[in-house]
């Protein structure tokens, strides 16, 4: 942990969220950097159409180290965004986990059957998303805290 009380930054972290609504994003940047300091970059879309043409663009030296996906976007996006990002050589073993504030037994099931390494329930939680990182391994390395950079 820093001075701050935040864990240790993973050097270089790159995350691409898909959500929605602008105050879940600045909730899952903030949570984010709770955990894993300010050595992250953010990618962020804002809708399952924005996701679906970006995630094919990804390289082995450009693709994130994790994906966080609202898993109720508008016209059943959520599913969508999942289902491509495991259908894609580049992208097909990072973590992926679903955020959603709907815990339907379906919806959670079905998110496994797609892929996803985790579902967690909204509002984030710091405790929750360290305890996942940590079991799918998502942290790679331990650094010191640098940057953070927001692209949409």
């Amino acid at each position: 942990m820093d001075n701050d009380g935040n864990d240790q930054a993973a050097a270089g972290v790159r995350i691409f969220l898909v959500e929605d609504n602008p105050d879940h994003v600045f909730i899952a940047l903030t949570v984010m950097r709770q955990v894993l300091g300010d050595a992250i970059e953010m990618l962020h879309a804002q809708s399952a159409e924005e996701a679906l043409e970006m995630i094919p663009r990804f390289t082995e030296s450009d693709r994130p180290d994790l994906f966080l996906i609202d898993l109720r976007l508008p016209e059943n996006g959520g599913f969508s965004v999942l289902a491509a990002i495991r259908g894609s050589e580049v992208c097909s073993g990072i973590p992926l986990f679903v955020v959603t504030s709907s815990m339907y037994d379906r919806d959670i099931a079905q998110s496994y059957e797609l892929g996803a390494s985790a579902v967690l329930s909204k509002p984030l939680s710091r405790a929750r998303l360290r305890e996942e990182l940590t079991r799918v391994g998502a942290i790679p390395t331990l650094g010191t805290v640098t940057q953070t950079t927001y692209r949409h």
